[in-house]
């Protein structure tokens, strides 16, 4: 399957130009200097989403001294500056590029579990997840269908679409995802099963797609669209850790939650998931984006409704 790359408007191509410049300087100016210079920006300047960021670690880490929770939140800041960076990057990014960004470590069981099978590849906004999309490179032949929200900017929603499509990566909007898969599901895309990439950890309104979890001392809604196809046609079911080794470098490990076989409840892949991600966060929690307003929706224990909270 060649890399056909989609169209996009003169808009999106001047900020791709621009993103383009960035990724061919030497990665020691583009971390070093360019991504300390976002921080800078961000953290005295701007001070961008600074008291939602202090809010939600302070709520999620009681435990934690204002000094503690401060720290977090500044070095959040360098992540969300190296994220900037490595978006930019993706621009014209080679193969060679690819594969030295991010190392990815696949156990032999898992492997064994998704060969020339659909499967379910569960990520989350943590560390760089744009990488996710590399991991094909360490697990061929499969197709990966990466599920995204489209955004509300054209300009933007073209040139993200543009950055995410790779050879055998095809970005498909969550709204067609389902239809994609069923229509794709016998036959696989260009013969080749699917690997069904989602982020679950975004901010999730209280609908059939969404369920209720304890996390970080909370309740939460997250979308289970990746458990429900697992339980409905037997997928098996991967979680990707990730893990910043070095500025804009990663390890990133594959992890088997359900074989596709196995007999579990309702809720007990996402469950897992949940599980594996708040064990990530605990254990170095600036990696995850604090800056998203995760908790817009809070659960009234009293009449089990979901509560809208407009600013937090």
């Amino acid at each position: 399957m060649k890399n056909h790359k989609p169209k996009m408007s003169i808009g999106a191509w001047c900020i791709w130009l621009f993103c383009r410049s960035v990724a061919i300087l030497p990665h020691w100016f583009q971390f070093h200097v360019l991504a300390r210079l976002c921080y800078a920006v961000m953290r005295y300047v701007v001070r961008y989403r600074r008291t939602l960021i202090i809010k939600q670690l302070t709520e999620c880490f009681p435990e934690k001294s204002e000094a503690e929770i401060t720290a977090i939140c500044n070095e959040f800041y360098h992540n969300l500056s190296e994220i900037i960076i490595c978006t930019m990057t993706l621009a014209g990014i080679s193969e060679q590029e690819r594969r030295s960004a991010v190392k990815f470590n696949i156990p032999d069981s898992v492997r064994e579990a998704v060969k020339g099978r659909h499967h379910v590849l569960l990520a989350s906004h943590y560390g760089f997840w744009e990488y996710a999309q590399f991991v094909g490179l360490s697990l061929p032949g499969f197709c990966e269908i990466g599920a995204y929200h489209p955004l509300s900017s054209k300009v933007w929603d073209e040139l993200y679409f543009y950055l995410r499509s790779f050879e055998d990566v095809i970005p498909v909007a969550s709204n067609n995802y389902l239809r994609y898969f069923i229509q794709h599901r016998t036959s696989g895309v260009n013969g080749k099963p699917m690997m069904l990439g989602m982020f679950s950890d975004q901010n999730a309104p209280p609908t059939g797609d969404a369920h209720w979890y304890d996390f970080l001392g909370r309740k939460t809604l997250f979308f289970d669209g990746g458990q429900q196809l697992a339980l409905r046609f037997g997928l098996p079911v991967t979680y990707l850790r990730m893990r910043r080794t070095s500025a804009g470098r990663y390890e990133a490990e594959v992890i088997l939650i359900h074989d596709g076989q196995e007999q579990v409840g309702e809720y007990e892949i996402m469950e897992r998931y949940v599980r594996l991600l708040e064990e990530d966060i605990r254990r170095d929690p600036a990696r995850w984006m604090w800056s998203h307003r995760r908790w817009k929706y809070t659960l009234n224990e009293k009449t089990g409704e979901a509560v809208y909270h407009p600013r937090g």
